[in-house]
This record gives C-alpha cells, structure tokens and sequence, in this order.
C-alpha cells in the first residue's frame, strides 16, 4: 500500500514470523545493487559498465546455485507474458450491472480499448475498510455481491477472456489469526473456491509456507508481490512490483539515462510491474519499463482515491502493451544488451535478439522530436525494419556494409524497432502493423488530467413539525440564524475524503495518517435529534409495521437470531443496517437521516464548539470507547450527553449521515461519532474508537451485504 509499509519494525513479530517467513539463506548475496542499477552517464563508458554487470550477474546466480525453476515449469509460464496487471477496487461502481451484479466484460472495455489491454484482474475488496468492526479479509470476499459462487463465475468470465485473477492477502490483517484461523488455510481455501490464479502479497515479497503448499496442491498458482523481492526470492515470487520512489535511491528514476532493473536483469522471466500510483504524468516511468522489458500496473481507483491516466499515458501503454505480449520471447529468452549505442540526442535503446533477428526498444527523454539516423545494422540482403509502436516500415539507407535506420520521435515517445526477414512478413504480422498504426494515428500526446469532482446526493424533503409537538425521543437542537462555520477533521488515508476549501489532498502525495481541518460554511434550519441511536427495539417495531424487506438482505441484523432481537439487548442500538437500511426506517418514522453539519452542529453544542460532546476534555468514564468489548445500551452514559440531551455522540456506535457522495468511481458515505470497536494491530485498519465531534471518517459503499457492519447504526432528525 504506502511507503511505510516497507519499514520492518510496522509489522508484529507473528507477521515477521509467518508472512515474511525468509527464503532459505536469504540475505547472503552481497547487496551490492539496490532495485535500479545506475548506468554511466556518459556512452564511453557503457561497455565496461556491461561487462561488469555481466559478471555481477554470472556471480550472483552461481552463488545462488540459481535454477529458476518455476519459469520452466508450463504451468507458470503464463506469469512472465502478462504484461499488464489491473488493480481492481471491489467497491468499483462501474464493475456492477443495475442489478448489482458483476458486469466485468462492461467494465474491462475501457481498458481493452485505450490502455493496451489487461493481462491480470487484482480484485481487492478490503482496505480502507477493515477495521470498522472485526470483520476479516476473507469475509470481504466471501461477501461480495453473489459471495463466492459470483466470484468463481466472475474468474470463469476472466479466464474465457484470456485474462487471470488475482485475490489478495494482507498479512496486516490479523483477526482471523485472533479468531484460532490459519492464513494459509484460509487463502488456499478462497484459491479453491473461486478457481483463481494466484495471490498478490500486499505489504510483503513473499510468504514461503504457502508457496510451499501451493507448489504441490495448486500447480500454476503465482505470486504478485507489493513488494520489490530479494534476488534469492526469484525461484518462489513470480511476479512483483516496482513502484517509483520505492527504491533506496528513487532520484535514480529520473536519471538521464535510465537506469536498469536489478530482478528483471537477474531474471528477464521474472515479470515486474512498474507503476506510480498518484503521479498524474508517468511518461518516464512507461519508458523505463519499455527499455527493461518490464510490464505496467493500471491503477486508476486508488483505495477510493481517483488518479486517471492522461492521454499520453493511455496513448503509449495502447502501444506499448500489445508489441510486448506480441514479443515477449525476445524479452524473456532474448539476449539482451542494455544501453547499445545511438546517434540521436537524448534517444536511448536497448537491444534484444533472438533466432537471428533483433528488437530494440527506444526511448526519447526530451519533450521534443528527436529525428535522423538513430542506429546501424549490419546488412543483410531482404532484411526489413518495422516500428511496432507507430506499425511503420522504417526508413533505412545502406552504405559500407552497414544499414542505416532513420525514425522520427515524438516528444517523450518510444519506439519498438523489429529486424525481420522480407519473407516472413506473414498476414498477422501485417494486421498487427496495421493496428498499431490506427492507434498511432489516433493517440493523443496531451499531458492534461483532471480530478474528478465528488457530488453530493440531495438531502430529501421531509415532513416540518412544530417544535411543541416533536416525535416521542427528540429534543430541538438551537441554530443560528446566521450562516455557521463548522470545523470538518478526517485522517488522510489513501482513500481520501471529499475536496474541502484550503486542504490540500495528500492522497497523491506520500503523506498520510495526519489529521486534517478544514472550515465548511452553511446555513442551518431549524432541527430537531433523536436523544439516541435508533435500538434494536425501535428498529424491530418498524420492521413489523411496514414489512420493509431489503432488496439484498445479505447480512441484514446479522447480530439478530432468527429474526429475534437477542435477549437483553433491546436497548442496544441496531447495527448491520445500510444506509438504505437506515433511510427507509427514517421515512417510515416520518423523519430523515442527518447532514454532516446537522450532527456536528448538535455533538459540538452549537457555537460552544466542545471537542467531546460533554465537553473539551476526553473522560473515559463518559462513553463507550472500547472499554466494555461490545455495544452498551444507548442511555448507559448520561454523563456524556450534550448540552441538548443527545446520548452517544462520542463512541458506542459509528452514525451513518446524510452525506452520500460519488466520484463516478467511488460512492462513499461520511460516518460521525465513533465507535467503541479497537483493534490496534495495524494501523492500515480504518478509524476506530470514540471520535472527537468535528471528526468523520470516509466509508466506501460496495452493496448493502457489505456495507452492514457490526459497528455502524444511526439516529435520525426532522425539520421544523
């Protein structure tokens, strides 16, 4: 996930134990490269920097007694062709049809179309979800829209496609370990179940048991790992990330003259996926893994954040992926020789050959053409030169022997020169020449991006009381009659929040877990609260008198049995409930969810602006904040009311508000007051315990089944 991840001492010693459990004699090769291998900047000095990092090489895999066994294997094979991995977030709107179910064909189209194509689905329904209640990671699977019978059709429709899936595991994650439950069961039950093709390991680089048991109980099951991987981890890792500034020296990514990938030089089998997720231009990083022969990761849903590719973006990787799946021998069998010599300014080039022709993958780090004669070949009669990026025969000239090559470069471009016998020029080699050069025609070198906007559902009209005739259990919050500022606090996560005057967005940025304020200015109308969270009790009473029945009742008052409130918690709020859920039961009350002003406005006292609703100092014997392991009647704590008289405006339960939003990628629903759920295992798990009253936490909206959490109830307010 984010950069702090890598730091060793974030982790608990089980996590250091059982999910980074080490490859045998990991740590005995002489670190002497970091990730990125830093070339010459001056071309003199190129072929002894090659021979020294030939016998580098040579020396490390003897050392290693290195066999690479799982790229001979033909059940994994597939892992170094695929080119390009899409990070999927579960909660995507845009993954479902009307009806709720998957529609990933639909939703694949866009990058089938302008991206170069996907390779391999990471379908990730979990963080920044977990920790709102003890749900674990396996549960977000098991309870997407269909459960497991979806996803195993889901990963059916993918393989039928030509593409692979991917689940993931997050070793942060430790409640099914608290609960008595093995990872490695757990996962490999899912694999199973579902019928997927391996697991990407998030946070770690490897995890040595269950490659293990894979190895004999599901054959051609990879890994992707988050994490860029140790030389001696090539034989059990298949696939990893490398992530720009991940790297001990990430000034090295924007060298000159590019720098060479480490793993990807140790092993060309070895697929690595270069990315940078919240950078909003990444030409430079698409050339880096052109000139490696490294794959891409398309990641435009950040964790709930939205970072869209830019045209020329889009534009190269529509080009580039394609050539690469097309020649991936030549990048996995080839010889390679990195940085050959050119003769265009500021044009660099690797070289790749395999049975007699070669491929040479270039790239233009000058935002500005760069055109003329860029290399020599030896001549050889009927020998024809074609750009697999534009589909272009290229312009040769002979003199002495030699074939001289002539190209023209786009600013930032890359080109993919293929040698190729005249007579081999068969009818797809020509229609694949013919599709790259539509795209070509049709690309757009355009640097503009936008972030999207977040819009907010309108608050819906309700019935207007009389303030001496409030419904039984509220009490009228005072307003002004003037505008209100109110003081809006969230921590940065990298699902972000919603764009606030005067804060900046550190979701594309490195920087998270801050707490952020911003002042929000609104007009109040008069209001009144329910006292307390709606109870098991009060939701059972509705229940009867409307019928109301969920259109998905997956995990509808999962805490009830049989339909039946459990004994002695009828005074306990009601939790498991959409937002839906909570709606409906304010509609059948004749009342209405609140807005996010509407509640702080009430918690905070008005213009007292208490940081606690009972006032400015935490007192841990006014509030459900963790103490007591569970939910506390809502009238336990009278110590903790407001000045109004509300109950829980502090811990107990998270209160869903009226404030659901979209970015055409995410719906999301702002949850106020806190709750008295802790686990403090990891700090990747969302916001937990009691809550100041300015702070809300962002809670991204999947589908109800997903969305009722043991942790989350509500109250309601009416106009007057």
């Amino acid at each position: 996930m984010f950069s702090k991840k890598i730091i060793p001492l974030l982790f608990s010693v089980f996590y250091i134990q059982v999910a980074c459990a080490q490859v045998p004699g990991q740590g005995i090769i002489e670190n002497r490269y970091d990730q990125l291998i830093e070339a010459p900047q001056v071309a003199d000095q190129w072929e002894n920097w090659r021979r020294e990092i030939s016998d580098w090489k040579d020396s490390v895999l003897h050392r290693m007694a290195y066999r690479g066994e799982i790229y001979r294997k033909p059940e994994y094979q597939w892992a170094s062709k695929a080119y390009s991995t899409l990070f999927l977030m579960a909660n995507d709107k845009n993954l479902y049809d009307p009806y709720g179910n998957f529609a990933i064909k639909k939703y694949l189209e866009k990058y089938e179309e302008g991206y170069g194509g996907v390779d391999v689905v990471i379908l990730w329904p979990t963080y920044p979800q977990l920790g709102f209640d003890e749900r674990d990671q396996y549960f977000f699977y098991r309870n997407l829209p269909g459960g497991v019978k979806a996803l195993k059709a889901l990963c059916e429709e993918l393989h039928a496609m030509g593409k692979k899936l991917m689940i993931a595991y997050n070793p942060w994650d430790h409640t099914a370990r608290l609960a008595g439950r093995n990872d490695v069961d757990e996962l490999l039950s899912l694999l199973k179940e579902i019928g997927a093709d391996g697991f990407f390991l998030d946070t770690i680089s490897n995890f040595e048991s269950l490659f293990q048991v894979l190895k004999t109980s599901s054959p051609g099951a990879v890994f992707q790992s988050e994490i860029p991987i140790v030389p001696e981890a090539l034989d059990q890792v298949h696939q990893s990330w490398l992530e720009m500034a991940w790297t001990r020296n990430h000034a090295l990514e924007f060298n000159e003259v590019p720098t060479l990938v480490r793993n990807r030089w140790l092993e060309p089998r070895h697929m690595i996926y270069r990315l940078s997720r919240h950078s909003h231009e990444q030409s430079t990083l698409i050339q880096n893994a052109w000139i490696n022969g490294c794959g891409i990761v398309i990641w435009e849903n950040v964790f709930g954040t939205v970072n869209e590719l830019n045209p020329r973006d889009r534009s190269l990787l529509d080009a580039m992926l394609p050539a690469q799946r097309r020649y991936s021998r030549f990048f996995t069998e080839g010889r390679w020789t990195p940085l050959v010599p050119v003769w265009l300014n500021r044009v660099y080039a690797s070289q790749w050959e395999l049975e007699g022709k070669k491929l040479w993958t270039l790239i233009n780090r000058q935002e500005q053409w760069a055109k003329g004669t860029v290399l020599a070949d030896d001549f050889i009669p009927g020998m024809k030169y074609y750009d697999l990026i534009t589909g272009k025969e290229v312009k040769t000239k002979t003199a002495g022997g030699k074939t001289f090559l002539i190209i023209e470069l786009r600013p930032k471009a890359i080109s993919g020169i293929l040698s190729i016998p005249e007579n081999e020029r068969t009818a797809d080699f020509s229609n694949f020449l013919q599709s790259q050069a539509s795209k070509d025609k049709n690309s757009d070198f355009s640097t503009a991006y936008s972030i999207p906007g977040h819009h907010l559902k309108p608050v819906p009209n309700t019935v207007k009381y009389l303030k001496n005739k409030l419904p039984q259990g509220m009490v009228e919050i005072p307003v002004s009659r003037d505008p209100v500022i109110l003081e809006f606090q969230f921590r940065q996560r990298e699902c972000g929040f919603y764009p606030l005057v005067g804060i900046e967005d550190f979701s594309y940025s490195r920087a998270i877990n801050q707490i952020l304020s911003a002042p929000v200015k609104g007009m109040l109308n008069s209001y009144a609260m329910d006292e307390t969270t709606v109870t098991n009790a009060q939701f059972k009473r509705f229940l009867e008198d409307s019928g109301y029945k969920p259109a998905h009742p997956e995990n509808f008052l999962k805490h009830w049995k049989g339909n039946k409130i459990p004994e002695g918690l009828e005074a306990h709020p009601v939790v498991w409930v959409s937002l839906d859920d909570a709606r409906a039961y304010a509609r059948w009350a004749r009342k209405r969810l609140p807005t996010e002003a509407e509640w702080q406005w009430a918690a905070q006292n008005g213009a007292r602006e208490t940081t606690y609703p009972w006032g400015n100092e935490f007192d841990s014997t006014v509030c459900n904040h963790g103490q007591v392991g569970g939910l506390s009647p809502v009238k336990q704590y009278e110590k903790g009311r407001t000045q109004s008289g509300l109950y829980d405006m502090s811990g107990n339960v998270w209160q869903w508000t009226e404030s659901e939003r979209t970015d055409g990628y995410n719906n999301y629903c702002i949850l106020r007051g806190g709750a008295g759920y802790v686990n403090r295992n990891s700090h990747w798990y969302a916001d937990q315990g009691a809550q100041k009253t300015k702070f809300g936490a962002k809670y991204l909206l999947t589908y109800p089944g997903l969305d009722r959490c043991a942790t989350v109830g509500f109250r309601c307010v009416v106009d007057l």
